[in-house]
C-alpha cells in the first residue's frame, strides 16, 4: 500500500492542504518548519487510515463534524482508492466529491489486511522515542528478536554450558596470572618448599647437646628462684595481716567498753524494746483517731443548724421543671410568630393579586369561582392541539410556496441551451495526467537547479583552500584519499623527528646555560684552582728541579742561588696551589666536574644540531612531494588533515553536481511535455466552450478539470429533471390536501375552545395567548390557598400555646409567694427553676451531713474502745516499772543497746574473715609491739623483691619454652628423604596438570567452533538481513550481527566489527545504539512486508543523535527499502535536507510544508 496523494481538508491547524507523493520516488521527505503543521500532519495518516478517537483532540480550529482527511491508496496488486475519513461512529469512510456518498466499512481491508492502529503506530510510525521503545520490546525474551534468538538456539542449550565449564575447569588448573587457587600453582609451591625442606633440614648432633645442657641450667635456677618467691610472699602476706587486723581490734574494744555503761538493761531481753514501742504507737494513733472522730460530730452539728429548707418550693418542683422544659418552645414560638404573621400577610396580598389577574372583586368570590381540576386539563389541551394546529398550517404554506418556486425553477432550466456529454474529455485529461505531474514540478525543479548551482559555488568557496573555478576538478584525476593519508603519515613522521631533535636542541642549550651560571657562581666566591694550574706548577717545579740535578750531576751549576731562589718559589707555589685545592677540595671537584660536562654538552649539542638541520630538510622534501600532488588543479596544498577534508569537501561537490545533472534532464523532460500538453489542452478548451485565456498548461488543465466537472454535473442534472417536475406537481397536489384537511380542523377546534374558555371566565373569542394567560392563573390559586390556610392554622395554635404558657406560669408564682411581673415569662420560668434547683440542693446536703455525723458519733465510740484496749495492753506490759518511768528514754536506752550489741558482732565477724582462722588471743599477741611505718617500709621492701623475682621468673620460663619449642622441631621436623619424595611427587603432579590443561583447552575450542559452525547455519534471515542493514549504517565499521551464548546458556545478540570484536548490545554509544535498532527495525518491516500488504513507514526526525555521516547512510537505507514498501520523512532540519538531495538526487520527492 503507498499513498499517492494526501488531503487535509480540515484538521487541527491544516485546512484544504494537499500533498502529491510522486510516483516511483525512493524516499519521500516532508520538510517544514516547527508550527508548520508536521505533527497534524503526522496524527492524520493515523486517523485515516484507522477512524478519528472518540475524544476531538484536532478540533481546536475546527468543528468536530467538519473534520476530514483523504487520500488516494495504491495497492501492491495495482488496486487503487480514493476516500475520505470524517469524524463519527458510522459511515465514517466517504466518497471524495462534494456529496461525500458513504463508502463500505470494509473498503480500506484490501489495503489494511489485519494491521491494527497499535501495530501501525509501534512498528511504522517511528520517531526516535518510539524506535528504541520498539527496540526494547524486540529484544526481551518474549520479542521478536528473542524468539528469533531462542530458535537459532534449538539444539545447542547445554552446550555453551559445557564449554564454560571446560574452560573454567582448564583456567582451574593453569592461567597466566598466578593465583594461589589455582593446581599447577599449587603443585609449584609445594616443589619450591621441598628443596628448601631439603636444604634446611637435618639434625645436628652438637645442637642438640647443647640444648639439652641449657635446659637443665635453666629448671635448676628455676627451683632456686621458686624457694626465694615463697618466703618473700610468706612475710609479706604476715605484715599485710596485722597491719589490717590491727583496727579492727581496736573497733571491738570501743564497743566493748560503751556496753559496760548499759550493764544495768541486762535483766531486760532484746524483744521488750519492739513490744514498748509498738504499745506506746498504737496508743500515740487511738488517740489521734478519738479526737478526729470527736471533731468530725461537733464539725457536722454546726452545719445541720445554718441548713432552712422551703418546703411549698420542694412540693411545686416537679411542676416548675416541666414549666422550665416548655420554656425552649415557648421562646421559639414567641420568635417565629412575628414571621409566620408577615407569610399570612404575603399570602392574602398574593391571593389579591391573583383575583386582579383573573377579573375578580375579591378573594371570596376567587374561591367560588375556582375551576375543576377536569376543566383546567380540557383547556390546557385545547391550547396545545391550537398551537400544533397554527404550526402544521404555517409548514404546509411554506412547503407550498417552496414546491411551487421549485417546478418554477425545473421548468425555466429546462428550457436552457444544448448540454455537452463530458465524459470523453475527462478521460482525455485523465492520459495527460502524467505529463501534468511533470509541469507541476517544472517550477520547483527550475528553483532547485538555481539553489544547488548557488550551493556549489559557495561550497566550492568555502573548501579550505577555496576553488574558484569546479570545472577543472572534474577533468584532471584527484589525488586519492589514501595517498594523503600516506603523506599525512610521512610529514607527521618527518615533523616527529624535527620536534624530537628540536628538543635536544633545546634541552642541552638550557643545560649549558645552567653549566656556565654554575661556573659564573663559582667565581664570585673567589678564584679556583683547577687540575690545570696545580699540573703546570708542578711542571715548572720539576723542570728546575731536573735542571739543579743536571746541573749538580755535571758540575756546570751556575747562578746557584737564582736557580734556588726560583725552584723554592715553583716549589712554595705548586704547594700552595695544592693546599688551596685541598682545603677547597668540595668547590674544586664541583667546577672540575661542571667543565667536563659543559665540554661533553657542547660536542652532544653539534651532534644534536647536525640531525636537526637533517630532520628538517626531510620534512622539506615531505612537504614539497605533497605539494605536488595538487599542482594540477591549480590548488595551493595545506596541511594534509586540512587537505584530506578538502578532498572530502570535493566529493560532496561531485555528488552536488551528479544531483544537479539529474534535475537539469528532469527539467528537460518537463519541457518537453508542456510542448506536448498545451496544444491537447486548448482542443478540448475549445471543444467544452471554457474560456482559458492565457493561463499556463498547469492553470489551464486546474480549472479545465473544473470546468468539466460542473459540465458532468449539469449533464447528470438534466437527466432527471423531467422526473423532478413530476414530483414536484404531485407533492403540490398532496400539499393542497393537507392544507384543506387542517383547516376543517381549525373549525372544529375553535367551537370546542369557545366552550371551554367560558368555564375559566373568558370570552368565547377569546385568542390562545389569554387561554393560557388565565391557565396559568388558575394554576396557582390552588397552592396559594393551601399555604394561606396553613399559615392561619399555625398562628392560632401558637397562640393558643403561649397563653397556656403564662398561665401555668402565673400560678405556680403565686404558690411559691415569688413576684415575678417584672421578668418575661420564659426569664421568669427560668427564675423559678433556679430557686427549686436551689432548694433541691440544700436539701441534698442536709441529708449527707446527717449521714457524715451518724458515722462520726460511731467512729468516736469505737475509738474510745480502742484506746481503753491499748492503755490495758501497755499497763499489763510495764506492770514491774514505777509509773513515773519515763518510757521514751527507756526505749532510746533499749535501742543503743541493740545497735552496740550489733556492731560488736560485725566487727568480730570481719576480724575471723580478714584473720584467716587465726585466733583473736594470738593475733592481739603477734601486735604487741606492732609498729606501723616500720612495717610500711618492710611491705615496700618486700613488693620489689617480689615484683624482680617475678620478672626474673618470666625470662627463664621464656628460655625454657624456647628450649623446648627447638627440641621439638628438631625431633619432629621434616627428613631430608621426605623433602626430597615432596619434590619429585610435585614435578610429577606438575606434569599431569599441564596434560589435563592441555587436554581441555583443545576440548572447549574444538566445541566452541563447531557450535560457532552450527549457529551460522541456523542464522534467521531476519538478523542476517539486519546485520546488513547495520553495517550499511555505520559505514562499515561494524561487518554483521552474531549469536552467541552467555554465562547463563542463554543465546544473545552481538555486534561485530570489522575487526573480529564482538560488542554486547549494552556497550555500544548512543548513536550506534540508534543505528542498530533502525536496522532491527527495517529488517523486519522487509520481513512482514513480503508476507502482508505492506503499510508505508512513517519516520519523524530519527536522526536526531545522528551526526551528518550516520544520517547519510540512514537516508541510504531508507532509500533501499524503496522496493518493498513506501518511506515517508518528517523532519525540520535543513541540513538533513541537503544530505537528502547529495545522497539519493533524481530518487528523492521533496515536499515542502
Amino acid at each position: 500500500m503507498r499513498f499517492d496523494r494526501l488531503d487535509i481538508l480540515r484538521y487541527g491547524a491544516l485546512t484544504d492542504r494537499t500533498i502529491d507523493f510522486r510516483a516511483g520516488a525512493k524516499l519521500h521527505v516532508i520538510y517544514g518548519p516547527n508550527e508548520a503543521g508536521k505533527s497534524s500532519a503526522l496524527s492524520a495518516i493515523s486517523d485515516l487510515l484507522f477512524g478519528f478517537p472518540t475524544a476531538a483532540e484536532q478540533s481546536f480550529l475546527h468543528e468536530p463534524a467538519s473534520l476530514r482527511v483523504g487520500a488516494v491508496l495504491t495497492a501492491r496488486d495495482g488496486a487503487s482508492l480514493a476516500f475520505r475519513r470524517r469524524r463519527g461512529r458510522k459511515n465514517t469512510l466517504l466518497a471524495p466529491d462534494d456529496k461525500e456518498t458513504p463508502l463500505a466499512e470494509d473498503a480500506l481491508a484490501p489495503f489494511l489486511g489485519n494491521l491494527s492502529r497499535d501495530v501501525f503506530e509501534r512498528a511504522f510510525g517511528l520517531d526516535s522515542l518510539r524506535l528504541r521503545q520498539g527496540a526494547a520490546a524486540m529484544l526481551r525474551s518474549g520479542g521478536e528478536i528473542g524468539s528469533l534468538l531462542f530458535s537459532a538456539a534449538s539444539g545447542l542449550t547445554g552446550l555453551s554450558r559445557l564449554r564454560q565449564s571446560l574452560e573454567g575447569e582448564a583456567d582451574g588448573i593453569y592461567a597466566p596470572r598466578r593465583s594461589k587457587d589455582r593446581g599447577f600453582y599449587q603443585a609449584l609451591d609445594r616443589h619450591d618448599e621441598a628443596r628448601k625442606a631439603e636444604r634446611d633440614n637435618e639434625l645436628k648432633s652438637g645442637d642438640w647437646k647443647k640444648l639439652l645442657a641449657e635446659a637443665a641450667e635453666l629448671e635448676a635456677e628455676l627451683e632456686r628462684l621458686q624457694h626465694q618467691r615463697h618466703e618473700t610472699r610468706r612475710a609479706l602476706e604476715r605484715l599485710q595481716r596485722l597491719k589490717t587486723l590491727q583496727p579492727l581490734l581496736a573497733e571491738i574494744d570501743g564497743e566493748m567498753a560503751a556496753l559496760e555503761s548499759l550493764a544495768d538493761l541486762a535483766s531486760m531481753p532484746e524483744s521488750f524494746a519492739d513490744r514498748l514501742e509498738q504499745n506506746l504507737d498504737d496508743r500515740r494513733a487511738a488517740e489521734d483517731e478519738l479526737r478526729r472522730a470527736r471533731q468530725a460530730v461537733a464539725r457536722t452539728g454546726e452545719d445541720l443548724s445554718r441548713i432552712h429548707l422551703d418546703e411549698t418550693l420542694l412540693r411545686i418542683g416537679d411542676e416548675i421543671t416541666q414549666l422550665f422544659a416548655d420554656t425552649g418552645n415557648y421562646r421559639s414560638q414567641r420568635q417565629d410568630l412575628p414571621r409566620v404573621d408577615q407569610e399570612l400577610a404575603g399570602y392574602d396580598a398574593a391571593l389579591a393579586q391573583l383575583s386582579r389577574r383573573l377579573g375578580l372583586s375579591n378573594v371570596e368570590e376567587l374561591e367560588k369561582r375556582q375551576p375543576s381540576d377536569a376543566d383546567r386539563a380540557r383547556l390546557s389541551e385545547l391550547v396545545e392541539e391550537g398551537r400544533r394546529l397554527s404550526l402544521q398550517r404555517q409548514t404546509i404554506a411554506e412547503q407550498l410556496d417552496g414546491e411551487r418556486d421549485r417546478l418554477s425553477t425545473l421548468e425555466k432550466d429546462g428550457a436552457s441551451g444544448k448540454l455537452i456529454d463530458p465524459r470523453p474529455f475527462i478521460d482525455q485529461l485523465e492520459a495527460l495526467g502524467g505529463d501534468l505531474a511533470s509541469l507541476a514540478r517544472l517550477d520547483a525543479l527550475e528553483t532547485q537547479i538555481r539553489r544547488i548551482e548557488t550551493d556549489l559555488s559557495e561550497a566550492a568557496a568555502r573548501l579550505r583552500p577555496p576553488v574558484g573555478d569546479i570545472q577543472p576538478l572534474f577533468t584532471v584525476p584527484l589525488p586519492d584519499a589514501a595517498e594523503i593519508v600516506a603523506h599525512r603519515e610521512t610529514l607527521d613522521a618527518a615533523r616527529s623527528g624535527v620536534r624530537e631533535a628540536s628538543d635536544r636542541v633545546r634541552a642541552q642549550d638550557e643545560q649549558l646555560v645552567e653549566i656556565e651560571q654554575a661556573l659564573e657562581d663559582a667565581q664570585r666566591g673567589g678564584p679556583i684552582v683547577t687540575r690545570e694550574q696545580i699540573a703546570g706548577a708542578r711542571a715548572a717545579r720539576d723542570g728546575e728541579w731536573q735542571s739543579i740535578r743536571d746541573g749538580l750531576s755535571g758540575g756546570s751549576l751556575t747562578a746557584a742561588d737564582r736557580i734556588i731562589a726560583s725552584f723554592a718559589t715553583s716549589l712554595a707555589e705548586a704547594d700552595r696551589l695544592a693546599d688551596a685545592a685541598l682545603s677547597d677540595a668540595d668547590r674544586v671537584s664541583r667546577h672540575a666536574d661542571n667543565r667536563l660536562r659543559q665540554e661533553r654538552l657542547r660536542q652532544e649539542r653539534e651532534t644534536a644540531a647536525g640531525r636537526l638541520r637533517q630532520a628538517e630538510e626531510v620534512l622539506a622534501k615531505a612537504k614539497a612531494a605533497f605539494a605536488v600532488l595538487f599542482e594540477p588543479l591549480g590548488v595551493s596544498a595545506l596541511d594534509p588533515a586540512a587537505m584530506l577534508e578538502w578532498r572530502r569537501g570535493v566529493d560532496l561537490l561531485f555528488r552536488e553536481r551528479r544531483a544537479l545533472r539529474d534535475l537539469s534532464d528532469q527539467r528537460d523532460e518537463s519541457v518537453l511535455a508542456e510542448a506536448r500538453v498545451s496544444p491537447a489542452l486548448q482542443d478540448m478548451a475549445e471543444a467544452t466552450g471554457y474560456r482559458s485565456g492565457r493561463l499556463p498548461p498547469s492553470a489551464m488543465a486546474e480549472g479545465l478539470r473544473k470546468h468539466l466537472r460542473l459540465l458532468s454535473e449539469r449533464w447528470s442534472e438534466s437527466r432527471t429533471r423531467e422526473g423532478e417536475i413530476a414530483s414536484a406537481r404531485d407533492r403540490l397536489t398532496r400539499l393542497g390536501e393537507q392544507q384543506r384537511d387542517i383547516e376543517r380542523h381549525q373549525a372544529d377546534w375553535r367551537e370546542a375552545f369557545g366552550k371551554a374558555v367560558l368555564l375559566l371566565g373568558l370570552s368565547a373569542d377569546a385568542t390562545l395567548e389569554m387561554a393560557s394567560a388565565a391557565l396559568k392563573a388558575w394554576t396557582e390559586v390552588p397552592d396559594a390557598l393551601a399555604e394561606h390556610d396553613n399559615r392561619h392554622r399555625r398562628v392560632s395554635g401558637m397562640r393558643r400555646d403561649m397563653a397556656d404558657f403564662e398561665r401555668r406560669l402565673a400560678t405556680l408564682a403565686a404558690t411559691a409567694g415569688d413576684e415575678l411581673d417584672h421578668l418575661p415569662p420564659d426569664a421568669a420560668a427560668e427564675a423559678l427553676h433556679a430557686r427549686v434547683n436551689a432548694a433541691r440542693g440544700e436539701q441534698k446536703k442536709q441529708d449527707r451531713l446527717e449521714e457524715e455525723r451518724q458515722r462520726a458519733e460511731s467512729q468516736a465510740v469505737r475509738c474510745a474502745e480502742a484506746l481503753a484496749t491499748v492503755e490495758a495492753a501497755l499497763s499489763a506490759l510495764t506492770a514491774d516499772w514505777s509509773l513515773d518511768t519515763d518510757w521514751s528514754a527507756l526505749l532510746l536506752r533499749l535501742r543503743e543497746r541493740s545497735r552496740l550489741n550489733a556492731r560488736l558482732a560485725e566487727s568480730r565477724e570481719r576480724f575471723h574473715q580478714q584473720a584467716d582462722g587465726t585466733g583473736e588471743e594470738l593475733i592481739r599477741a603477734e601486735l604487741t609491739g606492732f609498729d606501723r611505718v616500720a612495717a610500711d617500709l618492710e611491705i615496700e621492701r618486700l613488693s620489689a623483691d617480689d615484683h624482680r623475682q617475678f620478672t626474673a621468673h618470666g625470662e627463664l620460663m621464656a628460655q625454657l619454652a624456647e628450649n623446648q619449642r627447638q627440641r621439638r622441631a628438631m625431633e619432629t621436623g621434616v627428613s631430608a628423604e621426605y623433602a626430597v619424595f615432596e619434590k619429585l611427587a610435585a614435578e610429577q603432579e606438575a606434569k599431569d596438570l599441564a596434560r589435563q590443561w592441555v587436554v581441555l583447552k583443545l576440548a572447549a575450542r574444538m566445541l566452541a567452533s563447531s557450535m560457532e559452525a552450527y549457529r551460522e547455519q541456523q542464522a534467521d534471515p531476519v538478523i542476517t538481513r539486519a546485520g546488513e542493514l547495520f553495517s550499511l549504517l555505520t559505514g562499515s565499521r561494524f561487518a554483521r550481527l552474531v549469536e552467541e551464548h552467555d554465562e547463563t546458556d542463554t543465546l544473545q545478540l552481538l555486534a561485530e566489527r570489522s575487526g573480529g570484536e564482538r560488542v554486547p548490545l549494552a556497550g555500544l554509544s548512543e548513536g550506534t545504539g540508534d543505528q542498530l535498532y533502525l536496522a532491527l527495525r527495517l529488517a523486519f518491516l522487509e520481513d512482514y512486508s513480503s508476507r502482508n500488504e505492506p503499510a508505508p513507514l512513517i519516520v519523524d526526525d530519527i536522526f536526531q543523535t545522528f551526526d551528518d555521516e550516520r544520517v547519510s547512510a540512514g537516508l541510504k537505507a531508507l532509500a533501499g527499502t524503496a522496493g518493498r514498501f513506501q518511506t515517508i520523512l518528517f523532519t525540520h532540519e535543513t541540513s538533513l535536507v541537503d544530505i537528502a538531495k547529495r545522497e539519493i538526487g533524481g530518487d528523492l520527492d521533496l515536499i515542502r510544508l
